[in-house]
């Protein structure tokens, strides 16, 4: 998991990451590791700011295809999403 590091994602964080979630989980990002990197390169070009906890929380949107999450986020004002998903993570619960 290394490889978040160069994304400004911290030790903290990634050993957070490791405790919250099953070793599959973490096999599965490593596994798919440039989704992952595509993913957060989207999220923070559209300037989500709780990548942190994006990651410690829902670790499954990173496996999602960037496309589909950049298509699901496009049925809404983005600048309205994001700031919603940065005051509370379980917005995305409904997109």
């Amino acid at each position: 998991m290394s490889f978040l590091l160069e994304y400004n994602i911290s030790d903290d964080t990634i050993q957070k990451i490791k405790e919250n979630h099953e070793e599959s989980m973490i096999f599965s990002v490593l596994c798919f590791k440039e989704n992952v990197i595509e993913v957060i390169q989207y999220l923070k070009s559209i300037h989500i700011e709780v990548l942190d906890d994006l990651l410690i929380n829902r670790l499954e949107l990173f496996l999602i295809p960037k496309d589909v999450i950049q298509e699901r986020f496009e049925k809404y004002n983005i600048q309205v999403l994001v700031d919603l998903i940065n005051e509370d993570i379980s917005v995305l619960n409904n997109v």
